[in-house]
């Protein structure tokens, strides 16, 4: 995606995660991370990366979830048995206290991630071009710290060096699921015109949660580090209420 003219990248849809069955988190919230290695609900770790920038960046700006203060409009273009949570559109905290979610609903949600996509005249043609473009001239990372707790249980495992909750969708070895296609109305956040732009990759650390139990659930997550060189940090929490 052209600099000059388009945000290369969207620190608003920040997301983490990642959880391992060799190395998992305290027991309580062990209990709800899906191992990154399986392919729950029919995706990989990396196949729900992609979905999730499909869903967030097919919201008009206006009302996208990046920018809901409160979370009420949280199921607004969900679809299927897994749900998406959401980072914000810039550094910064936010905490969404009126976030429905219908029982049986896996939760997927980024601590941080990033994305970027071929735009007409940027001479991003190819998945491997758009790829180095994110990792070398835009520059996802390195991030200093990254965090996460359900229900006051933190999840554990999150050294940003080491952690295995990271996922990718793209043309490398490490991504398990290939570039995209990205869908974008009239009003979208980088004022291209609406239409399906292709191909897209994406990287970054998310949780995948088993469907909790019906009530209320605290869920807190997000990150330290840089994006383009410029220092982000978001911190994100969810006052839920999954609805029997």
């Amino acid at each position: 995606m052209k600099r000059s003219t388009y945000p290369r990248l969207l620190t608003a849809a920040l997301g983490v995660a990642l959880a391992t069955a060799l190395a998992l988190p305290t027991a309580g919230a062990a209990a709800n991370i899906l191992p990154p290695n399986s392919t729950a609900f029919g995706k990989s770790y990396g196949g729900w990366s992609a979905a999730w920038w499909q869903y967030v960046l097919a919201q008009p700006a206006s009302s996208s979830p990046l920018v809901d203060p409160t979370g009420a409009g949280c199921g607004t273009g969900q679809s299927g048995r897994v749900f998406f949570l959401v980072g914000t559109s810039s550094s910064g905290t936010a905490t969404r206290d009126g976030c429905t979610v219908p029982a049986g609903k896996a939760l997927f949600f980024p601590l941080v991630n990033a994305f970027d996509v071929h735009t007409p005249g940027d001479g991003l043609d190819t998945p491997l071009l758009v790829w180095n473009d994110l990792q070398n001239t835009i520059g996802f990372g390195p991030f200093s710290e990254l965090h996460a707790t359900i229900d006051g249980v933190p999840v554990g495992n999150l050294d940003p060096a080491r952690t295995p909750f990271r996922a990718c969708a793209g043309p490398v070895a490490r991504c398990s699921a290939a570039d995209f296609s990205l869908t974008f109305p009239a009003d979208n956040f980088f004022g291209l015109p609406a239409g399906t732009y292709a191909p897209a990759v994406a990287d970054g650390f998310y949780l995948l949660l088993a469907p909790l139990t019906p009530g209320s659930h605290r869920i807190n997550f997000g990150g330290t580090g840089l994006f383009g060189g410029n220092p982000f940090s978001q911190d994100i929490t969810y006052n839920l209420t999954v609805r029997p």
